[in-house]
């Protein structure tokens, strides 16, 4: 399977962030991580994204925050 989408992934556990990237780069896509909430929205702010994946327990700024 082709995914070739360009995906954000939001994740405040590095356990998590290892194995989403994994399994996202087995499907062909092209994951970018950030570690908390603020990371992340500085990251989509430069960046132009098919899919963001959010974590709702990060530090610094939580998801909901994040997607507010």
């Amino acid at each position: 399977m082709v995914c070739g989408a360009r995906i954000l992934l939001c994740e405040g556990n590095d356990v998590n962030q290892e194995i989403t990237w994994s399994y996202l780069k087995r499907l062909g896509c092209h994951p970018k991580i950030a570690e908390n909430g603020k990371v992340g929205l500085e990251s989509w702010e430069k960046n132009t994204y098919d899919l963001i994946l959010m974590d709702c327990q990060m530090p610094v700024m939580d998801g909901f925050e994040t997607t507010r």
